[in-house]
Parts: structure tokens; C-alpha cells; sequence
């Protein structure tokens, strides 16, 4: 298992439709973002200020992104991970919830 820190940093990404948050993984810095409509669809995330649902719901997001990290599942040139709202559909059905 790589070992993952979450950066305090967060950025409402407009163009992206993302609200993204940085990580370390083994030291190596990696890109994370959830998509506005994953927070819409399970956190009832406002699509002009998702922040606040971001940090409302910061440790179960980050719990998914060490999850799609551990998996290897980075996307594009990038190398980045993006959590999707059937992402979280299917963690949270893992988690009971």
C-alpha cells in the first residue's frame, strides 16, 4: 500500500467542472479531483460553492481517492485521479451507506 497524505489545498476548478485537491503518494505529487456532479448527486453540493460539501464530506472523498490511487486508476497524460459520481455510488454501497 503507497503511502498517501492529503495537502490542505483545494481549488474550485470552473473549467474542469472539479473541485481539486492535491496529494503525495510515496512523495511523488499527484492530482485528485471530484466531479461537481458526483458532489451534487451524493452530497447535495451547491454547483456555484461546492466547497463547503467538499469539506463537509472531505473524509470519505479522500478515503475514495486512496482507493482509486491503491487501484492504479489515473486518467489521462496527466496521471491524475477523477472521482465520478458512479464512484461513489459503488464506494458508498461497499461502506453500507
Amino acid at each position: 500500500m503507497p503511502n498517501i497524505q492529503f495537502l490542505g489545498n483545494k481549488m474550485h476548478d470552473k473549467l474542469s467542472n472539479t473541485v481539486s485537491f492535491p496529494a503525495l503518494v510515496d512523495g511523488r505529487a499527484i492530482a485528485c479531483a471530484i466531479s461537481y456532479e458526483a458532489m451534487r448527486d451524493h452530497f447535495g453540493a451547491d454547483y456555484y460553492d461546492p466547497v463547503p460539501a467538499f469539506m463537509a464530506h472531505q473524509s470519505t472523498i479522500h478515503q475514495l481517492a486512496e482507493k482509486l490511487i491503491s487501484e492504479g486508476r489515473f486518467e489521462g497524460d496527466n496521471k491524475r485521479i477523477v472521482i465520478r459520481s458512479q464512484d461513489l455510488t459503488n464506494f458508498l454501497k461497499t461502506r453500507g451507506r
